[in-house]
């Protein structure tokens, strides 16, 4: 695998873990607020990227986008940057995503693939750089924007260990989660109540790790990847605006 292939990657792994949990209430009216949340995303501690994500409504369907690039160090110059769209619908309190696409570049190269949903026949059709894929579905498959409703209705039901499966371009990966007691963090909006988040990786050094404020729409303040002995990727919320209202500033943890 590239240099360029790895970095690609790595900027839409930290895309998709990020989009865990972006919704708050119960039931369609809560899940579909609209909001906009901006990233600082750091590796090995040093600032390097920005990532903001949004999730709007265009006439009868809702587009879930997030976009990143590069600010400083090696992506700003490599010009490194990614996009990710997901549009669908709500039906009877889930939501089923249509299509879904992503789309990378770093240094000039180009990567993308995309995923066209069929639910009645129970398949999606992901195109690729190998070429053309047909998958089976169950009804909670999510592709990596939309696993943010899956995981984001586990959370609020309380759930502690579970499993989601998620279209990844040839394949269907099922990814194992457990979240952690209840805790106070102190972010740059201010000192919130989070829930921690781990995806398990069995005999892997790697790691992902999330912190998801409870009353900010279950949306992740703090995320972290890596490797253990490699690098570290970490971000960290800088801005919110729910349902078009800014959200101010949190007392810190120390009041």
């Amino acid at each position: 695998m590239t240099l360029n292939r790895i970095v690609q990657k790595r900027i839409l792994l930290l895309n998709a873990i990020l989009l865990t949990a972006c919704f708050c209430n119960s039931g369609v009216a809560g899940m579909a607020l609209p909001f906009e949340a901006v990233y600082a995303v750091t590796i090995n501690g040093k600032p390097r990227l920005e990532t903001r994500i949004s999730l709007v409504k265009q006439d009868e369907q809702w587009l879930l986008m997030s976009t990143s690039k590069g600010t400083r160090g090696l992506p700003r110059i490599l010009k490194a940057g990614s996009t990710e769209r997901s549009s669908g619908q709500w039906n009877k309190g889930l939501f089923q995503q249509v299509d879904y696409s992503q789309r990378s570049k770093i240094a000039g190269k180009k990567d993308q693939w995309t995923a066209q949903f069929d639910w009645p026949n129970g398949q999606v059709t992901t195109r690729h750089e190998k070429g053309e894929s047909v998958l089976p579905i169950n009804a909670g498959t999510a592709d990596p924007l939309t696993l943010s409703l899956v995981l984001r209705e586990q959370l609020e039901q309380g759930l502690t260990h579970f499993f989601v499966e998620v279209v990844d371009e040839e394949e269907i990966d099922r990814y194992e989660f457990k979240a952690g007691k209840a805790t106070r963090l102190q972010t740059s909006l201010g000192c919130y109540q989070v829930i921690p988040l781990e995806r398990v990786r069995q005999n892997s050094k790697r790691y992902s790790a999330g912190w998801y404020a409870t009353s900010l729409a279950y949306i992740p303040v703090r995320i972290s990847h890596g490797k253990k002995g490699g690098k570290e990727y970490e971000m960290r919320i800088t801005s919110l605006v729910l349902d078009g209202e800014p959200v101010p500033a949190a007392p810190d943890c120390a009041f």
